[in-house]
């Protein structure tokens, strides 16, 4: 469960390190990438991050597809090859 990857990595003090790769409609391929740095709180139905403009965003777990640290894969959505 990708909450679980998040939370974990806040409670370690490595959120920081992590990049999600979330669906985002009208991006690249239909995906975004957000640097945990940007991540602000972690819940279990979604997690708050702040924009480039400083505006906080609410994304919903279920948009999720990847989650990475340090060059490894820690969690991806099954079913996706990305």
């Amino acid at each position: 469960m990708a909450y679980n990857e998040l939370n974990r990595l806040k409670w370690t003090g490595r959120l920081a390190e992590a990049r999600v790769a979330i669906r985002h409609r009208g991006a690249p391929n239909d995906e975004k990438v957000i640097s945990g740095s940007q991540i602000t709180e972690v819940h279990k139905t979604h997690f708050l991050c702040m924009d480039e403009s400083g505006n906080e965003i609410h994304i919903p777990m279920h948009r999720i597809l990847k989650i990475e640290s340090e060059g490894r894969v820690l969690w991806q959505k099954r079913g996706k090859s990305r």
